[in-house]
């Protein structure tokens, strides 16, 4: 257990709204137990929309209540999602200008208090989800460590806060339009290879998306993007480098319209595969997300930081500290960890204010054990649009729909096998399946199309499955903003 001390300063830290130096903490020991290091990050979830109701931590307090999204309305509780909603409509605003409406600073606080009225965002922005969801991520939680304090750097969407999460800065950019061409991205991959240490991005969608891209200027010379499979062979073959950074593919990101329970079920593949590798005894796993994707938080983050909303951080290592990590972060905080590590210099000034999560380890304790995780199947199944880059479109009331569905491997590669897959629906409160729709999907060679029709607007969710295979997919039919 944490001292009296060590609880104290760490929420005046918080309160101060300042992050902890680099070089807080602990020390880590000449030749520390850990020496590979796994970031893993998915997509646009706040922490109240994925552990609002988390035991111990700060979560959403009993009795909150929110603006009404219709004028003169009664104030809104914060929603938890129900069995048919995975996910939620996807016109969730994370833009830089919606953020900070959204946000409401009112003198020296944010007031968190603008996402049920900002257009498009209503009741889909204060809508939760929980264990009966996300279970793997819920799990990694409550057996290893959760960071409750973690803010997202930069108030803006997915592509400047994921640069910044590699570079130790966004260079001001604040879009997911492609940076200046003149902007110099020297990254912690830049710094890893001048130390001679190993590193790679390995992701889940095709290295031809990113040519021609920022990312050729974020990754180190020679170095490129590699598929998954290559991360499951360095795992299984004992040849991790020292950090690897993981995404997932089209499906998996769990970035709105997309099921949380797909991403989470891959989730725990690729927990599974770590704890049952070499490299289990020497590795360090950040789980986090780029920001918080328009949901909801109800925390503040200090407004001279410049920092957006709270987003998850889970630590899975033998030596993580049990329990809820309260210091303040930002997922630069795993660049300060790998700088504390592997002595590497500060990569901008914000990185180096940065607390290096010291204390979220204990190097002496009794390593803990692999993951032991409730969702872990062989394969899953994946749904897309008309391709395998591209998600299902929003589905409209009466009118037929068409998803390319297909079996994957962890590696998110597709599975060349005959797959009867059952499949149920659970409708909206009050709804009734209708009896077309098909309760079975013969797959051929890993592939095939899920055809129906559903007549009422809200939210369904589909669940396919077969031994060892699973696969989850919320379809919004007729849905808007405020569709429970």
């Amino acid at each position: 257990m944490r001292s009296f001390f060590a609880t104290l300063a760490s929420a005046l830290a918080l309160l101060a709204g300042c992050a902890a130096p680099a070089s807080a903490g602990p020390k880590v020991p000449a030749r520390p137990p850990i020496s590979h290091v796994i970031e893993i990050m998915l997509e646009n979830h706040t922490f109240d929309d994925l552990f609002a109701h988390f035991p111990g931590a700060r979560g959403v307090p009993v009795g909150t209540t929110l603006p009404s999204p219709t004028p003169g309305g009664a104030p809104v509780a914060p929603l938890l999602a129900g069995p048919n909603q995975g996910e939620v409509q996807a016109g969730l605003n994370n833009s830089r200008v919606a953020e900070l409406a959204m946000m409401d600073r009112r003198g020296a606080r944010y007031a968190m208090d603008g996402y049920t009225r900002y257009p498009g965002e209503g009741l889909s922005a204060i809508t939760s989800f929980g264990p009966s969801v996300a279970p793997d991520l819920w799990s990694l939680a409550r057996s290893y460590e959760l960071a409750d304090a973690n803010f997202q750097s930069v108030i803006g969407p997915s592509l400047p806060n994921t640069l910044a999460a590699l570079s130790g800065t966004n260079h001001g950019w604040t879009t997911n339009a492609e940076p200046p061409a003149s902007d110099v991205w020297h990254s912690i991959f830049d710094e890893l290879s001048a130390k001679h240490l190993a590193s790679a991005f390995y992701s889940g969608v095709p290295a031809w998306v990113y040519a021609g891209t920022v990312w050729q200027k974020v990754l180190a010379p020679r170095q490129g993007v590699e598929p998954l499979s290559a991360f499951f062979s360095a795992l299984a073959g004992g040849q991790l480098p020292a950090f690897s950074f993981v995404r997932p593919g089209v499906g998996y990101s769990e970035e709105a319209p997309e099921d949380v329970g797909e991403g989470d079920a891959w989730l725990g593949q690729v927990l599974n595969a770590i704890g049952e590798s070499p490299a289990w005894s020497s590795t360090a796993v950040f789980v986090t997300y780029d920001e918080g994707g328009g949901f909801w938080d109800h925390v503040s983050p200090p407004p001279s930081s410049g920092y957006g909303t709270r987003t998850p951080m889970v630590i899975v290592s033998p030596y993580a500290r049990r329990g809820v990590f309260g210091e303040m972060t930002t997922n630069l905080s795993v660049l300060s960890y790998l700088d504390t590590l592997f002595h590497l210099a500060p990569l901008s000034a914000l990185q180096s204010r940065q607390n290096n999560l010291s204390r979220a380890f204990d190097y002496q304790q009794r390593p803990l054990a692999p993951p032991r995780l409730p969702v872990v199947p062989a394969r899953t199944v994946a749904f897309f649009g008309k391709n395998p880059l591209s998600d299902p479109p929003a589905e409209v009331p009466g009118r037929p729909f068409h998803i390319l569905v297909v079996e994957q491997s962890p590696a998110l590669v597709p599975v060349a096998a005959s797959t009867a897959l059952s499949l149920s629906l659970t409708a909206p409160a009050g709804i009734a399946v209708p009896a077309s729709f098909p309760r079975r999907l013969v797959l051929r060679q890993g592939r095939g199309e899920l055809s129906a029709v559903l007549f009422h607007p809200g939210y369904y969710r589909l669940r396919a499955s077969a031994k060892g295979v699973l696969g989850y997919l919320t379809l919004a039919v007729g849905v808007g903003p405020n569709t429970p």
